[in-house]
């Protein structure tokens, strides 16, 4: 916070802006003013606003002096004190806007912090940073768009008695991203539109303006629209109170921006309606290709529903079809097997008269016939059968078990074996057996060596 920077003379403030004016560009301070105010200092004449009564000095002029300011006289204490201390950049922008002043106005009667009831009968206690009376012109200044109450501008604007009012507020306060700027509305719908102002070290040469007014597009969202921007000894103020930046009125920059503005949002409106009625045309296509896709499907799964029925229909009667044929031709087989069958129960007892083929059933079961009982029953029910001359007959399990005759046909049948036997006679292959020797004596072998090894020892 900066010290001291107004002081209470005679019942008017002095702010500490009030030693500085430009001349030809260049800020300095305003010597008589230094010799006046340290004139008044010496003889008590300057007090602390906060009215405790505290007699102040001026300390300004030294170069190297970071803060120009008031203080209280070495010696005094006032514990009453409430004096509110300034911001510092509050009052950087007061000090170029008094430079601005005077390299525009070149008034001798520009007076700084002047309460509002020293104008008129009002007793609020709000004041004009700038007035002079001659042409008619205030400045009000104001640092916190939180101060610009509904209140402020309309005491200053009904106690103005036809005072041109010029409204500034510190650059902090702009920029809106799309909210509504209600603090600087305030201002705008006063002034019509808003002046931001950009200072660095109380510096005249560098410090900026920028001339903006507030809109919604056509989203609804509140747009910061500048119409001038630059160095605020560019701008310029006639004795009438109005505004020119780079000797262009502010008031026709304003209606141009606005032009530029509802242009923007009427060409806006026209490309989103245009836009509109393409992405309408685009999905009414969209929609008439989709119903045509889904026409085509719906054909193309009729199509493909009637060919499976056909299909179906075919495979059906293709099922059938073979089903008749299968069943015919099991009616033949069966049929066949029947008669086979027929044929072979008829033809049973003379199938036995022969003995070159195996008689068998339909089935392929073998069949036999009993040479002593004369049954005739399938070979499970044998214990022999076949041989040479007799293949369809056997001896069955009956006739093996309980008939003599059986018994006495093995016995003559093993007696002849006997008397065909003979001893020179090789059993495996039938060639003629000869007597050998060999490492454990003498032993009967087959002539037909090295085929067949069949050996017999000789018994001794």
């Amino acid at each position: 916070m900066a010290q001291r920077t107004v002081a209470l003379c005679d019942g008017k403030y002095i702010g500490i802006e009030t030693i500085f004016t430009v001349i030809d560009g260049k800020q300095i301070n305003i010597p008589e003013k230094l010799k006046e105010l340290r004139a008044k200092s010496q003889n008590n004449e300057l007090f602390c606003p906060c009215g405790c009564g505290a007699n102040l000095v001026l300390v300004a002029g030294d170069k190297n002096l970071r803060e120009q300011h008031f203080r209280i006289k070495d010696g005094q204490q006032f514990e009453n004190c409430t004096v509110i201390t300034e911001g510092k950049t509050s009052v950087d922008s007061k000090i170029v806007l008094k430079c601005w002043l005077d390299d525009n106005l070149h008034t001798d009667d520009l007076e700084t912090r002047v309460p509002i009831c020293d104008i008129s009968d009002s007793e609020r206690k709000y004041e004009f940073s700038f007035i002079s009376r001659r042409y008619g012109i205030a400045l009000d200044y104001c640092h916190n768009r939180a101060n610009l109450s509904d209140e402020k501008q309309s005491v200053l604007e009904q106690n103005s008695q036809a005072i041109r009012i010029i409204h500034i507020v510190d650059y902090m306060n702009g920029g809106s991203e799309g909210q509504y700027p209600e603090g600087l509305m305030k201002v705008q719908e006063k002034q019509g539109f808003c002046l931001l102002l950009e200072v660095t070290d109380a510096d005249y040469e560098t410090a900026e303006m920028k001339a903006a007014f507030y809109g919604q597009d056509i989203d609804g969202l509140w747009q910061e629209n500048v119409f001038a921007d630059g160095l605020l000894r560019e701008y310029s103020i006639n004795l009438r109170g109005e505004l020119f930046f780079k000797d262009v009125s502010l008031e026709s920059r304003l209606r141009e921006a606005q032009q530029r503005l509802q242009e923007a949002n009427d060409s806006e409106i026209k490309r989103r309606e245009e836009e509109r009625i393409r992405r309408t045309e685009w999905l009414k296509q969209q929609e008439l290709e989709a119903e045509k896709r889904q026409e085509e499907q719906r054909k193309q799964q009729e199509a493909l529903a009637e060919r499976q029925r056909l299909q179906a229909e075919e495979a059906a009667q293709r099922r059938e079809k073979q089903d008749e044929e299968r069943r015919v031709a099991e009616e033949k087989v069966q049929e066949e097997r029947r008669k086979r069958e027929e044929d072979f129960k008829n033809n049973l007892a003379s199938n036995f008269e022969q003995q070159e083929t195996q008689v068998r059933d339909a089935d392929g079961n073998r069949w036999i016939k009993c040479e002593f009982c004369g049954k005739i029953a399938m070979e499970s029910e044998f214990s022999s059968y076949g041989g040479t001359g007799h293949i369809n007959l056997g001896t069955c399990k009956e006739c093996s078990a309980n008939n003599p005759a059986v018994k006495q046909v093995r016995m003559e049948e093993r007696l002849a074996v006997e008397r065909k036997y003979d001893s020179n006679i090789c059993p495996e292959c039938g060639s003629r057996l000869v007597e050998r020797n060999g490492r454990n004596g003498k032993f009967m072998g087959c002539t037909n060596y090295p085929k067949c090894h069949y050996t017999r020892s000789i018994r001794k």
